[in-house]
């Protein structure tokens, strides 16, 4: 075994060091991502029904791909970090070797998704490898227009929501939309784009919001309080909204309670606004944080271990195959059971990712990574 020590900051594929805020943000985020997906799987129906089961619901609860959400936002400021620091790094480089890079990378997320997918369906990897194709295509545009495009995902995705729900009150059947194997290129097209957990219409407006953000990310000292304002105004209103209008019954109109939806597969409007202002919040206080206290060994553990959040989303689905699947030692027993497992795994696995960056550097799953995708 190496003795080699490596330091906490790390260093990016460019050769800078690494931003503490983001990868402490991927660390945390990680143990939602993590109970949100045991107790998907081990929520026991018959006692799955009380408050709390319905708070970390996987699909209707207020918690419901939130952390993904932050996930996608900050994969999305990576990748403006990653374009910013390739043509400053070499200057002669052209776009298209940045595109190359990219691409690279989203296949092999896409690939890789795939066939985790069998095994772990609804993997956001699957997804992530189509935010990176499709921000090859776009990440050398101006910022206006990296707006736009984020905002036409969700708009897609709202009216898309609309149509949908006009046909099924029309009587007709949008199965076709929701294929549940994929055996053709329409089966393909739809899960990528339209649905699924994590499809492009809307999620890639989340990716485009970080990529806004982390090319204003030198600034972000200027605007944070701003920031912060807009998007806990957002989430005010929204909330606040949705709650009247359920109250007074006009949610019992088609369109208006499709616009004010907050579960993540409605696709509503007031959905991507709040997950959207929620994900930028999460990342601004948790950056702010880290920086704060950058020299504590909370922080210091939570910056290594976020640097191999692959290896270890890939390891906790190891994990729930070799306790539950392949040993039966942990059963659906409820929402304590889902909780108590995903603890345990976060603590062993933060730790233990600590410990590997500390004498090997870049994680293994990290390493294939980057050796395949650039």
């Amino acid at each position: 075994m190496t003795t080699d020590i490596h330091h906490p900051e790390g260093a990016t594929s460019t050769g800078a060091p690494r931003l503490i805020g983001l990868d402490v943000t991927r660390a945390i985020a990680l143990i939602g991502v993590v109970v949100m997906n045991y107790h998907g799987f081990l929520n026991d129906p018959a006692t799955g029904n009380g408050r709390w089961s319905h708070f970390f619901h996987v699909f209707t609860g207020p918690l419901s791909t939130r952390f993904a959400a932050t996930f996608v936002l900050v994969a999305g400021i990576g990748t403006a970090l990653l374009a910013a620091g390739t043509m400053n790094k070499m200057p002669g480089t052209s776009h298209g070797t940045l595109r190359l890079r990219l691409a690279r990378r989203g296949t092999v997320l896409i690939v890789g998704g795939y066939f985790l997918n069998m095994a772990w369906p609804g993997t956001i990897l699957f997804f992530y490898g189509a935010y990176f194709l499709l921000s090859a295509l776009i990440i050398t545009l101006r910022t206006r227009y990296i707006a736009v495009i984020g905002a036409l995902s969700a708009t897609a995705a709202v009216a898309l929501a609309l149509w949908e729900s006009s046909r099924r009150s029309a009587g007709h059947s949008t199965a076709w939309l929701h294929p549940y194997e994929i055996h053709s290129a329409q089966d393909l097209l739809c899960r990528i784009f339209l649905s699924y957990t994590h499809p492009v219409f809307p999620w890639f407006a989340f990716f485009c919001t970080g990529i806004i953000l982390g090319r204003n990310l030198r600034n972000l000292i200027h605007f944070r309080t701003q920031l912060t304002v807009v998007c806990v105004t957002i989430l005010i209103s929204t909330y606040g909204l949705a709650t009247i209008l359920n109250s007074t019954g006009q949610r019992d109109n088609r369109v208006v309670f499709v616009l004010t939806a907050m579960d993540p597969f409605s696709h509503g409007l007031f959905y991507i606004l709040s997950t959207a202002s929620i994900a930028v919040l999460a990342f601004l206080i948790i950056n702010q944080m880290a920086e704060k206290y950058a020299s504590s060994k909370l922080v210091m553990t939570l910056r290594r271990s976020g640097q191999m959040t692959l290896t270890l989303y890939l390891a906790h689905v190891l994990v729930f195959y070799t306790f539950v699947k392949w040993s039966d030692v942990i059963g659906a027993t409820g929402l304590d059971t889902s909780l108590t497992f995903a603890v345990f795994f976060w603590i062993f696995g933060i730790s233990a990712a600590s410990l590997w960056h500390h004498r090997f550097g870049r994680g293994p799953i990290e390493r294939l990574y980057r050796l395949i995708g650039g």
